[in-house]
């Protein structure tokens, strides 16, 4: 994969464009040489913004405005092959969570599938009634009962919609048995680390198996622009109550602020997992996969039977 951006620069301007409104445009770039290198790309994405007329006049020519927008984000460790290879790299995102960046093993975050409308309007006797036991309201089981998993309101239209992305995780196991599933409950949804798909970040073939997961539509996006899969390793700081990081109004590392935040940060994190694995199916994952995967499992601690976050 290419490595992650080392530097960063921020380039704002206020441009007034005939025939519509003001902007406050704030582009930023990046780089892997210099700090000179970012500023020069912040600029130049910034003069291409400009010239086609603003964000507006640059979507309906087709083009891709989001691209534009990359963040800043913390390059925390890479990962090599044996070969020397950078298979993987983990960065710090927006709000302060390390995230894995990989385009060498399909990762997809499925979040619980609603029902269609034919579903909502039929009547107790289907799919709920058969989830907790007919017309009155049956024992919960313990993984129905997780709050970490549903949450305490709307309980039962969670469970129906737990089972039902149970459902279509099946049916995807079920189409593609040359690939290797591994299955994990996240806080809100479901993870799927997918191997022996040969399929880029930006392939077709990965939007197609995306696609089929129900993946979100801005992820997709994401894994394109950045030609990178990426999954969030460590809790998001809201749940273990600790402040977004960037409320701290800094990115430097070198920052004491930064030092401070992320003490807290860790601290908080002690006691919570990001997943919970569930089932692994297909072939054997190849020596690259294998490191990856190992690489996640250390970091969201799958196994540890803690609450998720």
């Amino acid at each position: 994969m290419q490595p992650l951006p080392r530097h960063w620069a921020t380039v704002r301007e206020t441009v007034a464009f005939p025939n519509t409104q003001e902007y406050a445009l704030t582009i930023h770039g990046a780089s892997d040489l210099s700090l000179e290198d970012a500023q020069r790309d912040a600029q130049e994405r910034m003069a291409l913004l400009i010239a086609s007329g603003g964000p507006g006049q640059l979507h309906d020519s087709g083009l891709e405005y989001y691209p534009l927008r990359r963040l800043p984000e913390e390059l925390l460790e890479e990962l090599r092959s044996p070969g020397g290879e950078l298979i993987a790299a983990i960065s710090r995102n927006r709000y302060g969570s390390a995230v894995l960046n990989t385009d060498a093993l399909l990762i997809s975050d499925v979040d619980l599938v609603e029902p269609s409308p034919q579903d909502r309007a039929k009547p107790a006797g289907g799919l709920l009634s058969r989830l907790f036991g007919g017309g009155r309201q049956a024992e919960l089981t313990p993984e129905q009962q997780d709050p970490d998993a549903f949450g305490l309101p709307g309980l039962h239209r969670r469970g129906e919609h737990h089972e039902r992305t149970l459902h279509l995780i099946e049916d995807f196991r079920a189409r593609h048995p040359e690939l290797g599933v591994r299955s994990y409950r996240t806080r809100n949804g479901f993870r799927l680390l997918v191997t022996g798909t040969g399929a880029g970040p930006s392939s077709k073939r990965a939007r197609e198996l995306m696609g089929q997961l129900r993946s979100d539509e801005l992820y997709m996006i994401l894994c394109r622009v950045h030609d990178s899969y990426r999954a969030r390793l460590t809790p998001k700081p809201w749940r273990i109550e600790v402040d977004r990081f960037e409320d701290l109004g800094t990115r430097t590392s070198a920052d004491e602020t930064h030092h401070a935040w992320v003490a807290r940060y860790r601290a908080a994190s002690e006691d919570v997992a990001v997943c919970r694995l569930l089932d692994v199916s297909g072939p054997a994952p190849s020596a690259v996969e294998q490191q990856i995967i190992d690489l996640h499992d250390r970091a969201v601690r799958p196994e540890s039977g803690l609450r998720l976050a």
